[in-house]
């Protein structure tokens, strides 16, 4: 076949897998997973504070974090995130297996394989913006002369469009926002405990230690 390149190969492999895929899983059990993927790491991004100490104390672990906050925070964001897509993946098989094994299985697989293709189109599209703008002066032939470029070219813009461009800073916000428990550990001020009594600025005086009493001297 004429301009039938490895690129145009690839793409079809990469559509007919997703959509095999699908199919064997169904629409309920692939829509299950992406919630669970996001659910989890909404989980992971508010429970990751929290569960910082706990990732410290594990053997070897702690060693390698050391005194490093940001990375125990990002160890903590991923340790919640593993364990929110293991208690995904516990659920999701129930939930689907009862839908495909009532008289809703077929429709359901149906619908898989129209979401495996859906969702292989995208991952193309999505190769293809990357491409564009990671490879910008360095062009590969073989895929700028493939069909699959020719044929994604418009819907490749329309989502090239439609992501924002503030895309790379709105990541970098999120990551802030997750670290801000760093921020917050280095800015607490360490107090020292006052000397010869005294009281320390904003201290009631009625709670200062009293001096014990010098005993007097035998007759």
């Amino acid at each position: 076949m004429d301009n039938f390149t490895w690129v145009d190969g690839g793409a079809a492999l990469i559509i007919l897998l997703s959509a095999v895929l699908a199919y064997s899983r169904g629409l309920v059990r692939e829509g299950m997973a992406i919630v669970g993927w996001i659910g989890a790491a909404i989980v992971a991004f508010i429970f990751a504070p929290s569960a910082m100490p706990i990732v410290r104390e594990i053997p070897m672990v702690g060693q390698f974090l050391a005194d490093s906050c940001e990375l125990s925070v990002v160890a903590s964001f991923a340790a919640v995130f593993a364990i929110g897509l293991i208690v995904a993946a516990l659920f999701t098989p129930l939930f689907s297996s009862i839908v495909q094994r009532s008289a809703l299985g077929g429709i359901d697989q149906a619908l898989g394989f129209v979401f495996g293709v859906a969702r292989g189109v995208l991952l193309i599209a999505v190769a293809f913006i990357v491409y564009d703008r990671a490879l910008a002066n360095h062009s590969i032939t073989a895929i700028d002369n493939s069909r699959t470029a020719k044929v994604f070219a418009n819907f490749q813009a329309s989502i090239d469009n439609a992501i924002p461009t503030d895309a790379p800073g709105w990541i970098v916000a999120r990551y802030n926002d997750l670290t801000n428990v760093c921020s917050a550990e280095t800015a607490q001020p360490v107090t020292q405990p006052p000397a010869n009594g005294e009281t320390t600025p904003g201290q009631d005086p009625a709670a200062a230690p009293v001096p014990a009493p010098v005993p007097a001297p035998a007759p």
